[in-house]
């Protein structure tokens, strides 16, 4: 061999050298947290194409946690999972089109009026005031290890296919409330006053409107059999010319007993500082589930897959190595904690076939990091006058 011969050999041999130490520095990167990365540089290439995004704005120093303690998400499931249609994002599972709502729809700033309203504390949970308005790292006792209140709720229902989550969650609370068992109430009846709130004329489904809470104090709801949920055909409940006729709206509406005589509106603290009435405080949440009450909640979905369900719901890590943006929105039901395992059990409406038997399991970070709002039910309307009075006997 010549020497220019050699050389060439000795350059290519030179040049795989370059391109393996490329690949192998490139494979360390990718494995490794990138704890440097800013939280608003997050999702800047489309991860799922046609799905829109929100890119979580995060304190430094939680992102720098989740980096460091987070595993990379797989993109390639993520896609086959998320899609839009007809303008509105959705999740497949097991096979069917979940619909979420959209990501502005969550994307709620309160007025400072509705932050001190929040702020106060009433009832059983003031015994845990200094528990919630402090900033502790970890929360002592007198909070139980677990709190699971999945015996005391009704059913898991199922609101495929319509965006109805909203009502589902808000009307979940409200069983419970009531004592759960066998109670069902209409998730139908609900979402007519929720499009009816905002002047939605006769939609199925998808609200903008997002004080949840509100809705069921101005208005009762009857039970299921008075207004059934149907997928299709929807029962325009909104209108004199829909169906069912005038006649059954109105006896739905004169057999309405379940409302909300008290609650309280949850907001998020975008500091994330683990204090305060807020929806996206664990310490918080847990002090409401250990007074026996439930917590309904609007979250960014993030990640979220048959696998991920059927586990626990964590955060994720884009391949930018930040939190996954979010691709749509939902609202569920917190009943319960594991402090040990440090995660929320939360009741869903996507059937008894996904998750655990129908509920999910989401981490404390999931909730620090995507939970926006939701709000507490209190007290419920008495039913008195749904008692008939004694038959009094005359001799």
């Amino acid at each position: 061999m010549t020497w220019s011969g050699c050389g060439r050999m000795r350059s290519i041999a030179a040049l795989i050298a370059l391109v393996l130490l490329v690949v192998a520095l490139a494979s360390v990167w990718a494995a490794a947290p990138q704890a440097t990365l800013a939280p608003q540089l997050a999702a800047q290439v489309e991860m799922i194409p046609g799905v829109p995004q929100k890119v979580m704005t995060l304190p430094n120093a939680l992102v720098t946690r989740l980096q460091t303690t987070k595993q990379r998400a797989d993109i390639p499931e993520l896609q086959r999972t998320y899609l839009v249609r007809n303008g509105i994002p959705r999740i497949l599972t097991r096979g069917v089109e979940y619909q979420l709502l959209a990501v502005d729809k969550m994307e709620v700033h309160p007025t400072q009026a509705q932050v001190q309203a929040s702020q106060a504390i009433v009832g059983p949970l003031a015994r845990y005031r200094d528990i919630i308005m402090r900033k502790p790292v970890t929360i002592p006792t007198p909070l139980p290890d677990v709190v699971d209140r999945r015996p005391q709720q009704t059913s898991i229902k199922d609101q495929n296919p319509r965006g109805t989550c909203y009502a589902f969650a808000s009307i979940a609370g409200l069983e419970a409330r009531y004592g759960g068992g066998s109670l069902d109430l209409s998730e139908n009846y609900a979402n007519y006053w929720f499009q009816k709130h905002e002047s939605a004329g006769c939609k199925t489904d998808g609200v903008d409107a997002f004080d949840w809470g509100s809705v069921l104090y101005e208005h009762a709801v009857c039970t299921e059999a008075r207004c059934p949920y149907l997928t299709s055909p929807y029962p325009a409940y909104c209108n004199n010319s829909g169906t069912p006729a005038p006649a059954k709206r109105a006896d739905a509406q004169s057999h309405a007993p379940y409302g909300i005589t008290n609650y309280t509106a949850l907001w998020r603290d975008e500091s994330v500082g683990d204090s305060g009435v807020y929806i996206n405080n664990p310490g918080y949440l847990r002090s409401v589930l250990a007074t026996g009450k439930e917590v309904v909640v609007g979250l960014f979905v993030a990640g979220w897959t048959d696998s991920t369900m059927a586990g626990t719901i964590d955060v994720g890590l884009g391949p930018d190595g930040n939190p996954l943006p979010a691709s749509g929105g939902h609202v569920m039901l917190i009943v319960g904690y594991d402090d040990p395992h440090q995660y929320f059990i939360v009741k869903n409406s996507w059937g008894s076939g996904r998750g655990h038997a129908g509920y999910l399991f989401m981490s404390y970070d999931y909730m620090r990091t995507y939970a926006q709002l939701g709000y507490v039910i209190n007290t419920a309307k008495p039913l008195i006058a749904m008692v008939r009075p004694p038959v009094i006997m005359r001799r």
